[in-house]
């Protein structure tokens, strides 16, 4: 397949179903989340069905406006978009292949690899909330109501 013929909403299709896959193979395990006295236990594949119909869902956005209704999406607000989703997806991976491959014996209990992990996911989280995510929507808003070709901002 050529790379050129690789649209966007292929892009989060092939993620979605990667993040899917994921969740099945790693369906045994759970998400522990403590809030004071209470502790809320969500399996690992319930997880995974959530963001994968997440970027099941963005992907059918960028298919409806691209062939359904033949508009053209702003470039650059489809390209951060992308890059930080599909970014800080591949990036959890990695890490979490380092953990694994790596573990370290730290004689600092305090501070273990789990504290590292919560940090890099809660600024992954920050990002596609407040910044990837007001852009899909832009980006959308923009392409829908635009004549032919996306406003020049």
């Amino acid at each position: 397949m050529n790379l050129q013929k690789i649209k966007v909403y292929h892009l989060f299709w092939i993620t979605a179903i990667s993040i899917l896959l994921i969740g099945i193979i790693n369906s045994d395990s759970t998400l522990d989340i403590n809030v004071h006295d209470t502790y809320f236990v969500i399996a690992h594949f319930y997880i995974a069905l959530v963001l994968f119909l997440l970027f099941f869902l963005m992907g059918l956005g960028y298919w409806f406006i691209q062939k359904v209704l033949k508009k053209q999406l702003l470039k650059y607000l489809t390209a951060i978009h992308t890059v930080i989703l599909i970014g800080s997806f591949i990036g959890y991976w990695l890490v979490m292949l380092y953990f694994k491959l790596f573990p370290k014996d730290m004689a600092f209990s305090l501070f273990d690899d789990y504290q590292l992990i919560n940090v890099i996911l809660t600024t992954q989280l920050l990002l596609i909330i407040f910044i990837a995510t007001p852009l899909y929507i832009t980006n959308l808003l923009i392409a829908s109501f635009s004549k032919n070709r996306p406003l020049q901002i």
